[in-house]
């Protein structure tokens, strides 16, 4: 959708008059039936007439597009040209327009800087990575821009920014996106001129952007062949046994909903290391590749950029795009995507956003939003209070719909060695249940952190063992990206905790030094994961007990407990107790070849000691 169009001589004529930020303001208006920031509008009065300045030699019918919005997001490109260049090939010009005087950079973090916007200092995307992705995005996701091949050129324009020798937005880590959408400064008008004058020397009456406007949103085949040869290549991704049989009765579902009027919801049960994310990920690539358009979506950041990461060889920017935040769907109108592959579903909340005040129920507006919403669950990975991504919810929200819904399940363990008696045994130990303790699967339990660590990193060889930690103990945020300060202390053991990086824990090279939690690692695997179980669980007369006042202050799973308790003590003791007991049994069962383990409980520790003694010899 555009929010405002027009041929150049008319936006001339808009902002010689001094009207032009009221013509597009009417226009949003009337187009989204809601009012804007009038920051927005100040922006669009001060820096559209910058724009004709630099548009001031082309010619009167070239088209013009403001508020351009980009497919299967909600962001908008701020300005846009349209026309023919010399030999009469089609030309979109991308601008994105910046107010900004000054920059500061961010370390640790991929594409992102620090600028003042409204004397608060806010981190924003480096702006040629913003133009680029919405360049990338039109490129492989409009059937027209790729049928009629038109040549898409994105710019930056700070008209208020003095750009100096060594200047923040020109380090070397941002080199490969300013290098295709080159930034303009206030004083480099002329040259940024010039590159719009070669660019494009015949109007087109606006006809391309209208075009474009109209044409259907999916992905070109190159675009898909590119991602298909990379899932493929990931023996990790290949489908087995009932993850194949799953698979294909999702995409028979897809295509019935693709041709239908009725919503349709499918359940896929499975514990850890069933494969729940490999078929996601490869019907991902599946239903792309039949002509639907759609996304994996998942509550925590982690598993979506571990993936994604994985996939982003051919387009870095348009591979970004296929993995969504459950929180993002709010604003969605009805049916916009095909089909959404929504991972780790239990994890799935009410409210989005970093204070849970936007939206009104993730389940609801994911189904809203998509013909066919697949949602992976294990209702034992539960591991907050907020966590509401239960099979009864997601049923309440498919009637409510008028959805068809069906369930299949996953059983095969394909983790933990292939060992389904491993997972009794977590039972057995977690939840006190009667079953036998006797599996082949290599778990040891060490008597100090130190000993634990430092077996951690002898198995770290190919950078795929990580030691992680209940949530005992305070995080200082304000220290996050400080590796030498120490979060977490047991006697002489000493580690850094939950650092954040923009390269995720689970990849990262130096994260075998930290200790992560269970958002680092929740939906992902490991050769090898050596567990710290905290206070808050221990063995007492004779069982396996949890402790929710050994939890640290600073973590959120049990955010507003005690005032819950003041409902209803009884009730909430037990959820604060099934949490505890969820997020061990996710730590636990993370590793493919090994599982090792310090318990801080000298009780515990010495009862996990005599179940190991007590079971099979260690494959």
């Amino acid at each position: 959708m555009i929010i405002f169009s027009c041929l150049k001589k008319e936006f001339d004529f808009y902002v010689e008059k001094g009207v032009i930020s009221n013509q597009v303001y009417d226009a949003y208006k009337e187009k989204l039936g809601k009012k804007t920031k009038l920051n927005q509008i100040k922006a669009w009065a001060n820096s559209l007439p910058m724009m004709k300045e630099v548009i001031s030699d082309l010619p009167d019918d070239v088209g013009i597009a403001i508020e351009f919005n980009i497919p299967l997001t909600s962001k908008r490109v701020d300005f846009v040209v349209s026309g023919y260049d010399s030999e009469h090939k089609p030309v979109l010009l991308l601008f994105e327009l910046k107010q900004w005087e000054a920059v500061t950079e961010i370390k640790n973090e991929e594409a992102i800087v620090s600028t003042l916007i409204s004397n608060r200092e806010k981190r924003c995307l480096h702006p040629s990575y913003q133009v680029l992705s919405y360049a990338e995005l039109l490129e492989s996701y409009n059937q027209f821009v790729d049928e009629a091949q038109i040549q898409i050129i994105p710019f930056v324009y700070l008209h208020n920014y003095t750009i100096q020798n060594h200047d923040t937005l020109f380090l070397n880590k941002f080199k490969k996106y300013y290098r295709k959408a080159p930034i303009y400064g206030k004083y480099e008008k002329e040259e940024l001129k010039e590159q719009v004058n070669k660019a494009i020397f015949y109007g087109d009456q606006l006809e391309i952007i209208k075009k474009i406007d109209q044409s259907e949103v999916k992905p070109n085949k190159k675009f898909l062949d590119s991602l298909e040869k990379m899932i493929q290549d990931k023996k990790e991704y290949t489908l087995l046994d009932e993850q194949k049989v799953v698979a294909e009765a999702i995409k028979k579902e897809a295509k019935l909903a693709f041709t239908t009027n009725q919503k349709r919801i499918i359940i896929v049960k499975g514990g850890p290391g069933t494969g729940k994310s490999v078929v996601a990920i490869n019907l991902l690539g599946e239903l792309l590749k039949i002509g639907l358009t759609g996304a994996y979506v998942s509550k925590n950041m982690a598993p979506r950029k571990v993936y994604k990461n994985s996939l982003v060889h051919y387009n870095e920017i348009s591979i970004h795009e296929l993995f969504k935040s459950s929180g993002y769907f709010f604003r969605d109108r009805e049916n916009q995507y095909d089909f959404l592959l929504v991972d780790e579903a239990h994890r799935l909340q009410e409210k989005s956003g970093i204070h849970y005040n936007i939206g009104e129920n993730q389940i609801k507006e994911i189904i809203h939003a998509s013909k066919l919403s697949v949602f992976f669950i294990d209702e034992r990975q539960m591991v907050t209070l907020k966590d509401i991504g239960t099979i009864q919810n997601i049923s309440f929200f498919a009637n409510y719909f008028h959805a068809s819904i069906c369930e299949y399940e996953l059983k095969s363990q394909f983790r933990c060695q292939g060992s389904d008696s491993y997972l009794d045994f977590i039972d057995h130990f977690l939840y006190n249940k009667k079953v036998s303790p006797h599996f082949s699967f290599d778990f040891q339990v060490f008597d100090s952190p130190n000993e634990l660590r430092e077996f951690i990193k002898m198995k770290n060889t190919h950078n795929n063992a990580r030691l992680v930690a209940g949530f005992c103990w305070t995080r200082n945020a304000k220290m996050a990206d400080d590796q030498s300060y120490m979060d977490i202390q047991i006697g002489d053991f000493k580690a850094s905790w939950n650092l954040k990086h923009g390269e995720p824990f689970a990849t990262r090279e130096n994260a075998i030094h930290e200790v992560g939690c269970i958002h680092n690692v929740q939906g992902l695997e490991f050769d090898y994961i050596g567990v710290i179980i905290g206070p808050d669980l221990k063995y007492e007369k004779g069982k396996v007990m949890t402790d929710y006042k050994k939890r640290a202050n600073t973590e959120k799973s049990l955010y507003g407990l005690y005032v819950l308790m003041k409902q209803d003590k009884e009730y909430y003791e037990q959820v604060a107790d099934t949490i505890i007991r969820n997020t061990y049994r996710v730590l636990l069962t993370r590793g493919i070849k090994g599982c090792y383990v310090y318990a801080c409980d000298d009780h515990l520790r010495k009862y996990l000691k005599k179940i190991v003694s007590n079971r099979c010899i260690r494959s």
